[in-house]
């Protein structure tokens, strides 16, 4: 009995989310890599206007680079998406911070070049997309040009190119 009022509070809210689930082709550099890779996202928006939504957005980007190095990136980010016309669709501008846990196998060395270890990527993340919301028919789209840099010891800058599709768990009134 104690367990359905927590389910239960996880259905309502899937219902009243919108997801998106994304794709994205992105640049990664850090001191000693650079790379482009792939990743995907699912993006969760609440409405709190009806043209405004507050977002929760997790993902897995992976980079390898030419000396077969590799980057794995876990944003888990929330942010504010915010559209210009007010309307809910079209421009739109999206700011968010977060947390970002990361994988390496790059090798760090100090300053005489001794190896010191793999590089610490995994910490906090600021970024913002800039992006067009728009329908195809009666499928939402969403596409976005997205900056993200980590506080890692290892700090990364991250610009990619996202496209989305959304999957309307809760459709607001029109």
């Amino acid at each position: 009995m104690l367990l359905k009022k927590p389910c239960f509070v996880v259905y309502f809210l899937l219902l009243s989310f919108y997801c998106n689930a994304q794709i994205e082709v992105a640049h990664v550099s850090t001191k000693g890599f650079s790379a482009i890779g792939f990743g995907g996202f699912l993006n969760f928006s609440v409405p709190v206007s009806e043209a405004n939504c507050l977002t929760l957005e997790g993902g897995l980007l992976y980079f390898k680079n030419k000396h077969d190095e590799d980057l794995a990136l876990i944003p888990v980010l929330m942010g504010y998406r915010y559209t210009f016309d007010q309307s809910g669709a079209g421009l739109y501008v999206e700011p968010n911070a977060g947390y970002t846990f990361g994988f390496a196998t790059i090798s760090t060395h100090d300053k005489n070049g001794l190896y010191t270890g793999e590089a610490q990527v995994a910490g906090l993340a600021t970024g913002v997309s800039l992006g067009y919301l728009f329908d195809i028919g009666t499928t939402p789209f969403n596409l976005s040009f997205r900056y993200e840099h980590n506080f890692g010891k290892a700090a990364t800058n991250l610009l990619s190119f996202r496209v989305a599709h959304s999957f309307n768990f809760g459709r607001r009134e029109d």
